[in-house]
């Protein structure tokens, strides 16, 4: 007979926090189990209680702090805790942005066996209302008499009661509780499962996601809020194909860098980089890297809409974006004429595709910019080493896949690390972005 497993006690129990996992919940060992305590930090007594359901197994929750780390920092939202969107208010931001890099530099050690020659300082913004790109769920509970509209709670199964959110863009967190009260009142409120949010750096658009079909009065209702609020109103009634304009109809989603008089439009569901301010950085640090010339000829894969592409064709002599998207690759073509710039070029290639086949090019490229999903881009590196080119920038939402990534490159390439390091995309949870360079070997010489 198999032995039974011990049932766990729901009464509160004191444990030390001895370190912080990947996803910064802190570690520590009760009644000699491995523990996953949300809300506590290296170094910290709490009070803590186990979390039921299988999807809390060997997780628990902190009720008290008994000796708070030097680290922590009150969480000014009141749904931090509750909210899933977030996991870190309650640690300092130089304590986050230093985890980061260490996780970074760790993964790059364990994962690559490499180490990067230079350690790019950390690029940070403001920390607070950055986010311009969110799902929302929304949830009619007839127990409140309210529809609630925000983040899923952090076990995943009910919606965050919240009235504001504090790392949502300001345009849609000042539209948060209006949105909110305004499906109150259609008629097809149950029948609403989700928002989607994107901002611009000054507009709003919501996408609202409706599996019945809206009266003439709904449909009215949503104009209203968006003549009131600013939000340009998005109507959803199938797949993403179905998405149109419902008020105004003149309404356009735009962010600008002004410091290079480059605008960039896109639709809703574009992808674009959370956080507008921190991508400015990103940007301006990747033109500093891969030093941009009138000579160089330059290849940006998983080119978007042109996040990266434009700026560098400003400086270059050509520059071709790939990217897997039709739509994205029209977008980034629409912006070069935007912006007067006829020195680049946007192509659609399958970069995921099987073997390791040279994309589908004429002509020579000196440096590469890589800009991969979390996935990365290990496929293309053989042709990446193949092509010559004597400069790799390597962009990357995920250490993991970059560290692996850097050590393809470096230990069966020829290349060197010559930088890495963090930029605070997602500031008050785990996740991050990092940016590596990568210069070619010649007879163990950088050129």
């Amino acid at each position: 007979m198999g032995r039974s497993r011990k049932r766990l006690s729901d009464q509160p129990f004191e444990m030390d926090i001895i370190s912080l996992d990947l996803k910064g919940l802190g570690l520590g060992v009760y009644d000699e189990k491995k523990l996953h305590v949300f809300d506590a930090l290296a170094g910290e007594k709490v009070i803590a209680r186990h979390l039921f359901g299988r999807k809390n197994r060997g997780k628990a929750e902190t009720l008290e702090v008994l000796k708070p780390s030097a680290d922590r920092v009150s969480a000014p939202c009141p749904s931090f805790g509750n909210c899933g969107a977030c996991s870190l208010q309650h640690m300092s931001m130089d304590a986050q942005l230093a985890r980061k890099q260490r996780a970074l530099l760790q993964a790059f050690g364990e994962t690559g066996n490499v180490e990067p020659v230079e350690i790019y300082a950390p690029l940070d913004a403001p920390h607070w209302n950055y986010r311009r790109k969110a799902r929302l769920s929304v949830r009619d509970v007839a127990a409140k008499g309210r529809v609630l509209v925000g983040f899923r709670e952090r076990n995943g199964r009910f919606v965050v009661d919240m009235e504001a959110c504090h790392i949502l863009h300001s345009v849609a967190a000042d539209a948060l509780p209006k949105l909110s009260r305004v499906i109150e009142t259609l008629e097809c409120r149950s029948s609403i499962p989700q928002v989607e949010v994107a901002c611009g750096d000054t507009s709003c658009a919501m996408i609202i996601r409706h599996l019945e079909d809206l009266s003439t009065d709904d449909a009215e209702s949503l104009r209203a809020f968006a003549r009131e609020t600013g939000v340009g109103v998005f109507l959803q009634a199938a797949g993403p194909d179905s998405i149109t304009l419902l008020e105004p109809l003149d309404f356009q989603l735009e962010y600008a860098f002004e410091t290079l008089a480059l605008r960039f439009h896109f639709e809703p569901l574009d992808f674009i980089q959370v956080n507008g301010p921190l991508n400015q950085q990103m940007v301006r640090r990747a033109l500093e890297l891969l030093d941009p010339q009138a000579g160089d000829r330059i290849l940006d894969l998983f080119c978007g809409l042109g996040n990266f592409t434009l700026p560098l064709a400003q400086r270059a002599g050509h520059v071709t974006g790939l990217e897997g998207s039709d739509q994205m690759v029209e977008r980034g073509r629409s912006n070069a004429a935007l912006n007067g710039l006829e020195n680049v070029d946007f192509h659609t290639v399958d970069l995921y595709r099987s073997g390791d086949a040279a994309p589908p090019l004429s002509g020579h490229y000196n440096k590469i910019l890589l800009d991969p999903p979390r996935s990365g881009a290990q496929g293309l590196l053989p042709w990446v080493a193949a092509s010559g080119v004597s400069r790799v920038l390597y962009i990357s939402c995920n250490a993991e896949t970059l560290a692996r990534d850097a050590g393809i490159l470096v230990n069966q390439h020829g290349f060197t690390l010559a930088g890495a390091g963090i930029m605070n995309m997602f500031p008050h949870t785990h996740h991050s972005e990092a940016i590596a360079l990568f210069e070619r070997t010649t007879n163990g010489v950088n050129p």
